[in-house]
């Protein structure tokens, strides 16, 4: 399915909500309050979880306009879906929309308690794998929203309203690579060069407890903080990612999964905290030869695949 822009998209059509690589991740130092700062790019890919949302108002002002989601499996099943609605980062994403629309003057506010939707959600991106697919979808969702029932919010306030659902749903509001810092909420626009055109992704049978890694006594938290032309340049012979170590050091399978991938595609990391691993390839059918080789040998591979690259310098090769 070719993506389609949020704001032109017809109410009940299905979006693909994409996905993202942090193709390094330093950590430069913790705060006082406890949060990192870091420095990441996030590479933004063609691949992602889909979202059909249908807007919903009820015509009696008595009435609430109800919020549903739900979850349908595509190439990842349906078992990261949250108990309760209630916790699901869609549900949250709406209804905080719906509560800023109280805000948003007479003609407005008068309406925002019947404002509802039912949301589909097309379950791609695995649950806990390090690429964003949750904060791409709660993005998404916030831009059809914001379209379907009118509300006019400018970009800047939304990338505010996704903050406070998760570091990473600014850059997807945005969609387009960025370098960021702080604690993932400055974004300043860039582009890898050379560029990758694809890149190949592997989806372990396992994922990564996110918190318990930023408490890890051993996590490196004093990286040297470089400027943008450094990282563009290194990012993959000197930059890295700081929880790597950590997750592959529990997990001995991991390790040799990603020592495998580097010697088949000359370079291999892992994004976010874990525990999906990558590499840039130069074609589709490149990534698709060495990701079956791998699942051939590693039983710890649970499936792969391979992604055009968003936003690079040359987009020709196929």
């Amino acid at each position: 399915m070719s993506e389609i822009q949020a704001e032109t998209v017809p109410d009940g059509d299905w979006v693909r909500a994409g996905c993202k690589l942090n193709l390094f991740l330093h950590i430069n130092h913790r705060r006082d309050d406890g949060y990192h700062e870091l420095q990441t790019y996030f590479q933004l890919l063609d691949y992602g979880d889909e979202l059909q949302v249908r807007a919903v108002e009820s015509e009696r002002p008595d009435l609430a306009g109800e919020i549903v989601v739900e979850w349908v499996a595509g190439e990842e099943g349906t078992a990261g879906r949250p108990a309760r609605m209630v916790d699901d980062l869609l549900f949250r994403a709406a209804h905080g929309l719906r509560e800023r629309a109280r805000t948003l003057g007479p003609a407005i506010a008068e309406r925002a308690d019947r404002l509802g939707a039912h949301i589909v959600l097309r379950k791609h991106v695995p649950v806990g794998g390090g690429l964003g697919g949750g904060s791409a979808c709660a993005a998404s969702l916030l831009l059809q929203l914001n379209r379907l029932w009118a509300l006019g919010l400018p970009m800047g306030e939304l990338e505010s309203l996704g903050a406070k659902l998760g570091a990473d749903v600014p850059v997807f509001i945005r969609g387009k690579n960025a370098l960021a810092e702080g604690i993932g909420d400055v974004l300043r626009p860039a582009t890898i060069r050379p560029s990758a055109n694809f890149f190949l992704v592997l989806i372990p049978d396992i994922s990564a407890h996110t918190a318990g890694l930023f408490a890890h006594p051993h996590l490196e938290r004093d990286s040297p903080k470089r400027n943008d032309a450094w990282l563009l340049s290194h990012w993959q012979s000197q930059a890295e990612n700081v929880f790597q170590p950590l997750v592959l050091g529990d997990e001995p399978r991991l390790q040799q999964l990603n020592d495998a991938l580097g010697e088949l595609a000359g370079f291999a990391r892992m994004t976010g905290s874990g525990a999906c691993l990558f590499a840039p390839v130069a074609s589709r059918e490149q990534g698709e030869r060495i990701g079956h080789k791998l699942q051939a040998g590693h039983p710890i591979l649970r499936r792969f695949f391979v992604a055009a690259a968003k936003g690079t310098t040359n987009q020709s090769v196929t």
